[in-house]
């Protein structure tokens, strides 16, 4: 038997007592639900068929659109709950391609500073070797000048003292020649003094002679 023969009023009799019910759980169990649920969506769409339906079936031109109301609902929700989870699926990808970056970046900062701070070691250590070079080679230098003073100072030591000593030579030298004559002088006067005192001995002596011989003479 076909529903189209049947009288409509038993239609829409059993209609009635299949809507309510139906009705009844999604008063108390589907609007519970979130309005996206995939069973709440299920079955408004299926409560939505069954008021379009009928309302074709019994000429309910209210039945008919609230079925249609319940499957552009439905659909509605459905398709915003398609949206947002592709954009929410977006959403995810942007915030870990964000984070992707914001690592690469910081990867790449932290990078950047440790290439500078080695650059500043790099520099501050060839710094150090530069000024300890420069203050080794001054150290060669000033004990070089240094050596070369204390070997020009020798030299001026021993030029003064060779100096004093020709000067020194030179000062004997003409104090032996002043003493020369008078060495000379001395060595004449001693001469004559010494001939002087044989003459007077020799005086003496003949004297004394003479004298004996007059003795001699008185006693004979």
């Amino acid at each position: 038997m076909k529903l189209s023969t049947l009288p409509r009023g038993l239609l829409r009799m059993q209609y009635t007592l299949v809507r309510f019910p139906l009705q009844l759980i999604e008063q108390q169990v589907m609007t519970r639900l979130p309005k996206e649920a995939p069973p709440r969506l299920a079955y408004e769409r299926g409560l939505g068929a069954l008021d379009g339906f009928a309302g074709q079936l019994l000429g309910d031109r209210a039945a008919a659109q609230r079925g249609a109301a319940l499957q552009q609902r439905a659909d509605a929700v459905s398709r915003a709950a398609t949206l947002e989870e592709k954009a929410s699926r977006k959403r995810a990808a942007a915030d870990e391609q964000l984070k992707q970056e914001q690592e690469a970046a910081r990867s790449d900062r932290a990078a950047a500073q440790a290439d500078r701070r080695k650059a500043v070691a790099e520099t501050r250590s060839a710094e150090e070797a530069r000024k300890r070079k420069v203050a080794e080679q001054a150290k060669r230098r000033a004990a070089s000048a240094k050596r070369r003073a204390d070997e020009n100072a020798a030299k001026r030591a021993e030029a003064v003292e060779q100096a004093k000593r020709a000067e020194q030579a030179r000062i004997t030298a003409q104090e032996q020649a002043a003493a020369a004559p008078a060495t000379g002088e001395l060595k004449d006067a001693a001469q004559k003094q010494a001939s002087a005192a044989e003459q007077l001995s020799d005086a003496d002596r003949v004297e004394e002679l003479a004298k004996v011989q007059q003795e001699q003479r008185r006693s004979t």
